[in-house]
């Protein structure tokens, strides 16, 4: 297992009190979540201790709250234990004590059942495995695999995994997700295409060609779209290559667009230091795109001219001298 530290942050500090931080009700929470059913006020009173009764109490709001499990301490939950007190037990003598692990455990599965959830148990990652596929396929973005794998346990009344799991299902996911495609995409490509990517990344007197070609045009002038003219026959071979390829390799839309994004991020020296698998991919979305705004930009610069060219001619014709006596 990683350290810690090595493992991927798929969560800010705010998303993951939202997702696991223990609830901080305010009063008409307070009511609204602590107030219990019939059916959670007999599953609370059926423990064996009057502790262990407001402490399933608790669990039993906190869950109905975040469909997740808490450890706490009494005085974390000192404002919640009280109103539990004052409405169910005012007639006991409360001495805070502490829960066993297996009475905390025994609560959770009991409450589980109530609410019709599951545990998660490590069988679950197997049922997990295929619509992980999907939803890593579809976008590779941290923020969109988080929010789908919530969905999905909430849709299948599962009980989310911890922080720590989570991030170990979500970098397997993608770790097999960057395997597969780069045994395609060494499968795929051709030691000439390798080649010809590789050569954008080769350093001349103070550009890369990759540079070269990142850099936009300022204006619709005509040296500056010749620029940009040349830059699209450049990457031509390689758009076809991308064009072929690309879907062959299951790339989403939206996938294609964020492995773009990555070759405009890094720079070039970045670039040269990953698998070449992994560089080939970022740069062959890159040039899909790119080539594609080019053309794009190329189309636009013909629009802007002809109607340069419909407006000087409307205005001669407007101003011509009449001759006519």
């Amino acid at each position: 297992m990683a350290a810690k530290s090595e493992r991927l942050t798929i969560l800010s500090e705010a998303e993951q009190f939202a997702l696991y931080g223990l609830p901080d009700f305010d009063d008409r929470q307070r009511l609204d979540y602590l107030s219990l059913s019939e059916s959670e006020l007999v599953l609370a009173n059926s423990r064996p201790s009057l502790c262990a009764k407001v402490y399933c109490a608790l669990q039993i709001g906190y869950f109905k709250a975040k469909y997740a499990f808490f450890r706490f301490t009494w005085d974390e939950v000192q404002v919640d234990c009280d109103f539990v007190l004052a409405r169910y037990f005012s007639d006991h003598t409360f001495e805070p004590l502490a829960i066993s692990k297996h009475e905390r455990y025994t609560q959770r599965a009991m409450i589980a059942e109530l609410f019709d959830y599951r545990l998660w148990p490590a069988a679950l990652l197997l049922q997990l495995e295929q619509p992980l596929v999907q939803i890593v396929r579809r976008d590779v973005t941290i923020g969109f695999i988080v929010a789908e794998l919530i969905a999905y346990f909430n849709e299948h009344r599962i009980v989310r995994p911890g922080y720590t799991t989570l991030q170990t299902v979500i970098s397997e996911a993608l770790s097999t997700e960057r395997q597969r495609l780069g045994e395609q995409l060494a499968e795929g490509l051709d030691t000439a295409a390798k080649e010809t990517l590789d050569q954008l990344l080769v350093r001349d007197d103070t550009l890369s060609e990759l540079a070269a070609l990142k850099q936009d045009a300022k204006d619709f002038g005509w040296r500056q779209m010749a620029r940009e003219r040349d830059k699209r026959a450049r990457l031509e071979p390689l758009y076809r290559i991308a064009k072929t390829l690309l879907p062959k390799l299951g790339v989403s839309q939206q996938n294609l667009l964020y492995y773009a994004s990555l070759a405009n991020f890094y720079t070039v020296y970045d670039l040269r230091r990953f698998k070449p698998e992994q560089t080939h991919l970022y740069l062959l979305c890159y040039v899909w795109q790119r080539y594609r705004q080019l053309t794009d930009n190329l189309v636009d610069a013909l629009g802007y001219h002809t109607q340069q060219l419909e407006d000087e001619t409307d205005f001669t014709s407007t101003n011509r001298p009449n001759f006519r006596c």
